[in-house]
């Protein structure tokens, strides 16, 4: 059995939600289109993924809000569905390998999508109006988010978890 918080130390979170934060507001001003680009959601999952369930919930909820102040949206939406996100990706870690990269970018995309639909539930149970194109944007973002979190993911994984050579041991 691993050891639940050895993999993702405190400091690398607080590294990954500064320059998630500045990569956020910086895409946002001059990338319109990145918006479509969850870094908050892949970055949740990732450390959900390799922490534990009350970590996972604690990061989403910090990046959601983030999230929610950098986008000028209501305060605690955003916290509320990426600490759902965090606390799910920790559960499924125990029960789902990802080893190969299509398993990661669909598991990415199915999160997007639920991470949407609480928004969207939320939006609606605050009664707010929300755009006739909100499905079709969800589906860009849950594909975008989707591929770039997977091949992200396993580029970071490269460098955090290198491949052992075992073939020396002996020697």
């Amino acid at each position: 059995m691993r050891k639940l918080n050895a993999v993702v130390h405190k400091w690398e979170v607080s590294l990954l939600l500064l320059l998630s934060s500045g990569i956020q507001i910086l895409c946002s001003h001059y990338f319109p289109v990145a918006l479509y680009l969850d870094l908050s959601l892949i970055l949740v999952l990732y450390i959900g993924w390799h922490t534990g369930p009350a970590a996972g919930a604690v990061t989403g909820t910090a990046f959601g809000i983030v999230q929610d102040a950098i986008y000028r949206s209501f305060l605690g939406l955003n916290g509320l569905s990426k600490t759902i996100a965090g606390f799910a990706a920790s559960l499924l870690s125990r029960v789902v390998r990802l080893e190969d990269l299509f398993s990661r970018i669909v598991l990415i995309m199915a999160v997007s999508a639920l991470d949407s639909s609480v928004l969207y539930l939320m939006l609606r149970l605050l009664e707010q109006e929300i755009g006739h194109k909100f499905w079709l944007d969800t589906l860009i973002k849950a594909l975008v988010t989707g591929v770039a979190g997977g091949i992200g993911s396993r580029f970071y994984d490269h460098f955090k978890f290198p491949k052992k050579d075992f073939r020396r041991v002996g020697a």
